[in-house]
């Protein structure tokens, strides 16, 4: 079954294995690194739908990193810190934290708030236009644009297609299972696991011929991500 995936930088072993212990009993699958630097780098790997991040790892702290994060996107992030002030909750807030939590954290309070970012995100988020090389991706509008000299073409694509794309192109380089985006993007369909193939196949196709530089890549036994043809990896 599809669980949300959670970051957690902190140094203290204990801590973090409680704060593990307990999102992985609620139903989330969770992800961690001792510091700053590890943090980042699970940060890119892993994709997190949701980062809890401790204001002072080693290597990179908590501010350092949260500017990275913020750098990528706007996964939301839960500032922690042993400095309950407001000085330091509007730092926190400036730099781009979506919540902030004076430690020491109790599990059950952690657990809501990682529940009520992630669902205001998906309220918020769930059909805002995606911008994605040469791709303006609306999925309210269940339309895309490609950018071109002579102006934006419309990219014809089906229903199906568009919502694979949109939902993976929120994640680009994230491993999705078949099982998955059938829960994701068609939840009230007894659609095949083969559907998604066929699908993709499909989406594939007009993308390449639009030349368009992305792409959905097979992941062998488990399922697709999406994938820029031609570009380097970001340095760590």
């Amino acid at each position: 079954m599809h669980t949300k995936l959670i970051l957690i930088v902190e140094d203290d072993e204990a801590l973090r294995s409680s704060l593990e212990r307990h999102l992985s009993e609620k139903g989330f699958r969770t992800i961690s690194a001792s510091n700053g630097r590890e943090g980042f780098k699970r940060f890119q790997t892993g994709k997190p739908d949701l980062v809890v991040l401790d204001h002072g790892p080693p290597r990179v702290d908590g501010y350092e990193l949260l500017v990275k994060i913020r750098h990528f996107g706007d996964t939301p992030v839960i500032m922690a810190t042993t400095w309950n002030s407001h000085d330091d909750e509007l730092r926190c807030r400036n730099l781009g934290a979506n919540d902030y939590l004076p430690k020491p954290i109790h599990n059950e309070v952690l657990a809501e708030h990682v529940k009520m970012l992630l669902t205001r995100g998906e309220d918020r988020c769930a059909n805002r236009p995606i911008r994605l090389r040469k791709l303006t991706i609306d999925p309210d509008a269940y339309t895309v644009f490609v950018d071109d000299p002579a102006g934006a073409m419309e990219l014809k694509l089906t229903n199906s297609e568009l919502k694979l794309l949109a939902h993976m192109a929120r994640s680009p380089g994230q491993v999705f299972e078949r099982a998955d985006l059938i829960y994701d993007c068609f939840p009230n369909s007894n659609m095949l696991l083969r559907t998604i193939d066929s699908h993709v196949c499909h989406l594939n196709r007009k993308l390449a011929d639009a030349g368009i530089d992305v792409y959905l890549e097979p992941v062998r036994s488990v399922g697709y991500r999406l994938k820029i043809r031609n570009t380097n990896p970001m340095d760590a």
